[in-house]
């Protein structure tokens, strides 16, 4: 294991010990633990490479992704999060 990997590890640890759990329920005290990983780690707990959103996206963080498929395309033209420009086609 690489000296950054347990520097990350050790950093990971102290910030989880510090933490109160009886200030929280379980479901709160995972999101915590579960943002301070992507925070350190920049991957979630299912392996998926993660970054921050934007201001005026939902949530902290997204999965990326530089591919899209085609069905992931055709739910965000559904959703009316992207428009289909046939011109470009």
């Amino acid at each position: 294991m690489s000296r950054y990997n347990q520097i990350n590890i050790q950093h990971f640890a102290n910030l989880v010990q510090e933490i109160n759990v009886s200030k929280y329920t379980q479901e709160e005290y995972r999101e915590i633990v579960e943002d301070i990983y992507m925070a350190i780690f920049r991957h979630n707990t299912e392996g998926e490479y993660v970054i921050p959103t934007m201001p005026n996206e939902e949530g902290e963080w997204k999965v990326y992704k530089p591919k899209q498929t085609k069905e992931e395309v055709m739910e965000l033209i559904q959703k009316g999060k992207m428009v289909w420009d046939k011109t470009v086609i």
